[in-house]
């Protein structure tokens, strides 16, 4: 799977509003983007009227991240962005493998994850096992719910029927 990362949305996650970045900011944003190991893994699985799907950017991904942290605060500001960008991206490219396999009158909702709103936590525990994701990508879970590799994320979409 190949990413197609958004500037804008990085600028967004940057915390840029509406300002016009400097042409320096947005060299360096382009070199972390050409840096940064992008190199998605996912796992989805339908039971019933929901999808649960897990994806990660990979244990490469937070490495790099933690190099180039160590070297700036600006550059781990931009890495984190571009992690971000880049996991939601992942989880999108799932919805889109998704929609196709539903039948005629199916539409998938919108997809939520554990820790927004009434969700718990500790449902991650059971999509982690539902998928088999840390056999097939690695995703571990802290005794404090955190996922592992850190940009990684766990979710699920119900399908409503017309």
């Amino acid at each position: 799977m190949t990413l197609q990362l958004d500037l804008a949305e990085i600028l967004r996650y940057m915390r840029m509003g509406r300002g016009t970045p400097s042409t320096e900011l947005l060299a360096r944003i382009n070199e972390l983007l050409r840096e940064a190991p992008l190199r998605p893994k996912t796992a989805w699985r339908r039971e019933g009227d929901r999808v649960w799907m897990c994806g990660t950017l990979g244990t490469a991904f937070d490495a790099w991240h933690r190099r180039v942290s160590v070297l700036s605060a600006a550059d781990a500001l931009i890495a984190q962005a571009i992690g971000t960008d880049g996991i939601e991206k992942t989880m999108d490219a799932i919805e889109a493998e998704v929609r196709p396999t539903l039948a005629p009158g199916e539409r998938l909702l919108m997809r939520r994850s554990p820790g927004y709103g009434t969700i718990p936590l500790e449902l991650s525990r059971d999509i982690l096992a539902k998928l088999d994701a840390t056999k097939k990508l690695g995703i571990t879970l802290t005794d404090s719910f955190l996922l592992v590799p850190s940009k990684s994320v766990t979710a699920f979409a119900d399908i409503e029927r017309s």
